[in-house]
Order: C-alpha cells, then structure tokens, then sequence
C-alpha cells in the first residue's frame, strides 16, 4: 500500500502553444528518493494548473490524484500556488476526513505556524530540509506529528511548533534524485543542486532563512554521478544547476569544469552566479566546460538602492563583469527589479537606463521584474505595514487582458529540440503572470482576505507608481 500521495504543484508546460517552463522540481525527486531508499511507497502526481478552467474543474482534476488508501497527502508548492493548494487541502479533508494533510515547500514554509493556526483541515507544514521530515510522516500516517521534527503539526485545534531538524551536513548521504519517476517530455532542462546554504541574507529573498546560512557542498563526485545518470540513462543534453550559491567555492568550481571536460558527457548548462564571486579565469573555464547561459542578479541600476538591499559590489563593477560575461556565454541574463518602498522615479529611470544599457548594447536577456513581497524576508519585517493590492495596477487581476497581451507575445516556442538553454528572459514575468492570474481568478477572495499569507499577489507601496507602470510595461508584463 502507498503510505502517501505526494502532489507538486505546478502550472502548465505551455500557453498558446508556447513553452513557458522546462525544469523539473528537484525537491520532489529528492524526497522520493528519500522514501524509495526508506523502503515506502509513495504515489507521486504533479497537478498543472490550467487557465481557464473554474476552481470545481480545477479541484475536480485535483482530487483525482489523490490514492484513497494513503493515510497522508502531502502538497508541495511555491507561493504562488499557495491560495489553490488551501482550497484543494480542504477539499482533500471534506471527502476523506480521515487523512492527514500535510503541506510544503517554499509558499508554506515561511508560514508553518500560521497554516496550522488558522485552517483545521492542514494537519502538519513541514519547514526546512524535507528528506528527513517526509520519511517520518510517512512512517507515522494517521498516528499524528507531535514531537517529529522540521514540522508545525496542529494538535487539539492548536499549532504546535515541533524543534527543528538540524541541516544535512554530508549531503552525498543523500540518494539520487528519483529521475525514474520524472517526465522528461514535460522538463527537458532537469534541475541538479550541487549545494544548500546562502550566506548573504538579501533583504528581499528568503533562501538562507531556508536553507540556513552555511553553505553545504556535495562532493564533486556525487554531482558528475548525477550528471553521468542524466545524460547516459536520459539522453539530456542540458541542465541547470539551482544552486543559490553555484560558485561559491572557486577551486570547487574549476574541478567540476575540469571533471565536466575530461568525462566528455556533452553536457551544455546554465548557472546563478554572484557578480562578487566570479572573475575571468572562472568564466573561461565555465565557458570550456559547457556553460552558455549565467543569471546575476544585479537587482538594480541604482547604487542607493542596491546599498539597502544587497551587498556585494556597485553598479559599476557588476556593470564590467556582466560585460565581460558577455564574451563567454551565449546568453547572460541579469536580473533587475524594480518597485522597492524607498525606490524613488529617479532611481527607477536609473534601473531603466541600465536595462537599455545591457539589452541594447549588451545583447543581454534582461530580467525586469516588479519586485514581489515574500515573508520571511528584511524587506517584508520592515514593510509589510506598506503592503497594497494591485486590482487596477496589475494584468494578474485582470485575466481578460492578461489573455489578449500573452497571445501577442513571441516567447519560446515549442517545436524540435531546444535551440539553446535558457528561455527569453521575459518568460519569467509571463510565467508569472499566467499562474498568478489563474489562481487569483479562483482563490480571489481568499487572497484580499489575508494579505499576510499571500502577500506575493500583493506589492509594496512605492513612490510614482503610475509613472514607473507607464514605463515598465513597454519592456514586460506586470
């Protein structure tokens, strides 16, 4: 018998006929990998939002992944799935009262307590590394949470916050990700962690709250065991390593660039990169070693800003190093946003002319994204008081419209094979908008409701916002 139904949550391959999303979760691999290795059994669905279809049609094709005779249902999701994934939890409690229901991922980890406090159909939020937490809620089933650790469990109406459990510190202790249970038709880009751990703590991203602040490294043959499994099992031609901290470790890097050269797997591959960690040499070794696409996350093109947000480098230096990314990778893709509470028009005109800088004469594909709250984060503890709900401002509350835009846009298409790694970069804001306006189109009251549990379909108050609008949406889709 399936000890639990395992659900990822995610939105559709494509829209219009166009390829909006390639990569896989690799959390889910990951912990079924974890199970399979502890001996249980586990049926494994992903759900892919549909636009267009009613919220009883969604949950209708919801509830029949659910296996009736597993004890537990866990959903894993991002925070934009987070108000359907509550709705298709309460559904799962009306018809079969006696499972457990158990949520997580990166919507309902930042709000383990919360979930638990506030809704008496979610029995358990995990939080933290999951491998661990996930084979003893599968050994437990309908006994119940309290004491298993990483887990916020709700017991006698209550949320009980269980202690944590401590990070893996050998993570080739871990098995391979579960890529037999993985469709490779539906993600032909696999994503490969090769590290856990972000030591910066940006103001506006919340990945070392979980992960934790110390970086941890697999070993460079675990990862080529991995890589060897993807392209000799699998055919893949490309990957993308996820990690928040890639090249964090520089003699780490060479030797998996060496190791990637000498084994000849053919393997082409895109990375996040810090602009503070990386320098020419590394780039040209990258660049052998069958890297052609790098993200930096350069976040903004004015130094008052990015000195309240980030620290690292100036505008200036990221601005030369994204320039001499430029001469080794095929597509270089910094990231911008834009919308920060103290952002004022003029430094907003300043983002802007950086983002004509690095399209234009760059070639760059520029990310250019409304900067979104999440909790969990420097930026939401200081300003989540500023916190307002873009009804008019946003194609997200506006489905109609969002609909007409999209079916204009030339985003990836999906015919043959890949012709190159990375998407167009504005894919990302449309794939955005397109999960968001859905679930916004269902869960809509649920979502002005509560602002603190959903406040990525919300946006901080920032000084001329009609004027940034006016500006931003001759470049993307807000």
């Amino acid at each position: 018998m399936n000890r639990l139904t395992l659900i990822n949550m995610s939105i559709a391959r494509s829209y219009g006929g166009k390829v909006l999303y390639e990569r896989n979760s690799a959390g889910m691999l990951m912990l079924l990998a974890a199970l399979e290795k502890a001996g249980l059994k586990t049926r494994f669905r992903e759900h892919f939002l549909v636009s267009g279809l009613s919220l009883r049609g969604e949950l209708a094709r919801f509830m029949r992944l659910v296996d009736p005779a597993a004890p537990v249902v866990g959903i894993g999701c991002h925070s934009v799935h987070l108000p359907f994934v509550l709705e298709a939890a309460r559904a799962v409690k009306k018809k079969y009262p006696g499972k457990k229901v158990v949520l997580g991922g990166g919507g309902p980890s930042p709000l383990a307590r919360e979930l638990c406090e506030k809704f008496d159909f979610i029995d358990a939020v995990a939080y933290g590394e999951g491998e661990g937490a996930i084979v003893d809620i599968a050994r437990r089933g309908a006994k119940g949470f309290r004491g298993v650790k990483g887990l916020v469990c709700r017991e006698g109406g209550k949320a009980v916050v269980n202690p944590p459990r401590p990070p893996i510190q050998n993570l080739d202790s871990l098995p391979l990700p579960a890529y037999h249970r993985m469709d490779f038709a539906q993600y032909k880009v696999p994503t490969v962690i090769t590290s856990r751990g972000c030591p910066y703590g940006c103001h506006f991203c919340s990945l070392s709250v979980f992960w934790g602040k110390k970086v941890r490294c697999r070993s460079i043959d675990s990862v080529m065991e991995e890589l060897t499994l993807l392209a000799r099992r699998y055919g893949v031609k490309y990957v993308f390593f996820g990690d928040a901290t890639f090249i964090m470790d520089r003699a780490r890097t060479l030797e998996l660039c060496r190791r990637l050269k000498a084994e000849r797997l053919g393997l082409k591959w895109e990375c996040l990169v810090r602009l503070d960690r990386v320098d020419e040499e590394l780039m040209r070794e990258m660049s052998a070693a069958g890297c052609e696409a790098v993200f930096y996350g350069l976040e903004s093109g004015s130094d008052r800003v990015l000195k309240r947000v980030k620290s690292g480098v100036t505008l200036a230096e990221g601005l030369a190093i994204i320039k001499k990314s430029c001469a080794y990778f095929r597509t270089v893709e910094p990231g911008l946003m834009w919308g920060f509470p103290f952002e004022t028009l003029a430094d907003f005109r300043k983002t802007l002319a950086v983002r004509s800088y690095l399209k234009d004469e760059l070639n760059c594909e520029v990310q250019l994204r409304w900067l979104e709250p999440y909790p969990d984060t420097a930026l939401f503890s200081e300003f989540k008081s500023e916190l307002f709900l873009p009804e008019r401002e946003s194609v997200i509350y506006r489905p109609e419209l969002a609909g007409r835009t999209l079916k204009g846009k030339k985003f990836y298409g999906s015919r043959g094979e890949l012709g190159r790694i990375c998407l167009p970069s504005e894919v990302t804001g449309i794939r955005t908008v397109v999960a968001a306006a859905h679930v916004a189109s269902l869960c809509g009251p649920a979502i002005k409701a509560s602002p603190e549990l959903f406040p990525d379909y919300y946006r901080y108050k920032t000084p001329d916002l009609a004027r940034k609008l006016a500006l931003a949406r001759k470049f993307s889709l807000y």
